[in-house]
């Protein structure tokens, strides 16, 4: 067991870092106690292989208030508000402070003019309207679940939103020498590898939860594929889009991407579940 112990104590230094960004779950007591009051960096790059496994439990939280909801008769559109409130507190708003942000350094003519705009902690039209829109296509995308697709969708978004903001730093230089973006340099190949896996394990998880709840594995295989479809087309989009404007990464594009890939997985679900004998 000892010779196990400083194993243990690097997987919940990367938990910890995991879960210290993409939420705002109180950490203090899974970092080990070298890591403690002290000014060691932590391996934030090292920690990538949970990050969509920490988004998967993301997205079992806020489907579950969503389906206890529904459960209730709550008419599904206030449902839906409610979960991506929950979700919202569990987060942070870390990835939608993101798009804003991204939103509006479009605004810029320049990618040095557009750094600057992202940088700028007041929001603008641009990002205000992003984030109605997102928040509106998710709440449509989550009032028309039906009941057996509601944990088997939120999962899969939320997973693979982490899992596509991953995708960025591995094909792109960073945009800025310092942030976020220059803490995930160089990507580990491993741990890169690792979430890529455990994002495919999620998404064939979700597939035989929502073949259990309802038993047609082909519609939810074909679901699941149609999700990991706009995951790719999400991240080569964003990787394009980001490169053009900004030339690189920043830690404001990576949310920008993870909410686009769940918006639009959710509302690829959704459309899915409206094909009729689907459900």
């Amino acid at each position: 067991m000892p010779a196990l112990r400083p194993t243990l104590d690097m997987l919940r230094l990367h938990l910890a870092c995991g879960l210290g960004l993409l939420t705002r779950l109180p950490i203090t007591r899974l970092v080990p106690a070298p890591y403690r009051n002290t000014t060691t960096v932590w391996p934030m790059a090292r920690s990538l292989w949970c990050w969509p496994l920490i988004g998967a439990g993301i997205g079992l939280f806020s489907g579950t208030v969503l389906l206890l909801t529904r459960l209730i008769h709550m008419p599904p559109l206030v449902a839906a508000c409610l979960a991506l409130t929950a979700q919202t507190i569990l987060s942070g708003g870390l990835h939608e402070d993101g798009l804003a942000d991204m939103a509006d350094g479009c605004g810029g003519a320049t990618p040095a003019r557009r750094l600057e705009i992202m940088r700028d902690s007041r929001v603008g039209s641009y990002g205000v309207t992003a984030l109605c829109l997102s928040f509106g296509l998710r709440a449509a995308s989550l009032a028309s679940l039906p009941l057996p697709g509601i944990l088997p969708g939120c999962i899969v978004a939320a997973c693979l939103a982490r899992a596509s903001m991953l995708i960025l730093p591995a094909t792109l230089p960073p945009a800025r020498p310092d942030g976020l973006a220059r803490m995930l340099l160089p990507i580990p190949r491993r741990p890169f590898a690792l979430a890529m896996l455990s994002a495919l394990l999620c998404v064939l998880g979700a597939a035989l939860l929502g073949w259990i709840a309802h038993p047609n594995l082909a519609a939810s295989l074909a679901a699941m594929l149609g999700a990991l479809l706009i995951v790719t087309l999400t991240a080569a989009v964003m990787t394009r889009a980001a490169l053009k404007m900004l030339g690189g990464y920043t830690g404001d594009v990576l949310g920008a991407c993870a909410v686009l890939t769940d918006s639009l997985v959710l509302a690829t679900l959704a459309t899915v579940a409206q094909i009729p004998g689907f459900f």
